[in-house]
């Protein structure tokens, strides 16, 4: 057991990784053309430890785009941008930003990808433990109804008291 600080306040780190299930991208409009800077699904949440490092965030491309995506986390919910639209979260609403991940790097296997972004190391407190997140989409994916990608958190899970 580790005890660091998160937030000013004393967390112990259990050194555990957290089993974060993937989590299908929701209300992605299926041959729908995106363009960057897209809303590119509708709000979903994670279930996630109150407190925690995320260290990697993994999407599976299983339409072989390899198009970069952006996971914007928050820790309460937030007014969702309709999907396909432009993403345009209000300001109150930033005040609730955890953090954006890019997911830049792709694997590329014969038929589908695997992005992920390593080695994060970024804490984070989730009071309700959920964290909140729409995907934004900073190229132009068409998506096949077969196909929709899923994204996961690896998360270092810490008791917060």
């Amino acid at each position: 057991m580790l005890k660091v600080t998160l937030f000013n306040k004393t967390v112990v780190v259990s050194s555990r990784l957290a089993a974060i299930p993937y989590v299908p991208i929701p209300g992605i409009g299926t041959a729908a053309a995106y363009a960057a800077g897209d809303a590119f699904g509708a709000k979903f949440t994670f279930d996630v430890p109150r407190g925690g490092v995320i260290e990697a965030a993994i999407m599976l491309d299983l339409d072989d785009e390899g198009i970069e995506t952006e996971l914007w986390l928050f820790d309460q919910d937030f007014t969702a941008t309709a999907d396909n639209s432009a993403f345009a979260p209000t300001d109150m609403d930033l005040l609730k930003l955890v953090a954006v991940i890019g997911i830049t790097n792709f694997a590329d296997a014969a038929n589908n990808r695997v992005g992920i972004n390593n080695g994060m190391g970024l804490p984070y407190a989730a009071p309700t433990g959920k964290l909140y997140c729409q995907c934004v989409t900073r190229g132009a994916p068409t998506i096949a109804a077969d196909n929709i990608p899923l994204v996961t958190l690896r998360i270092i899970d810490c008791e917060v008291p």
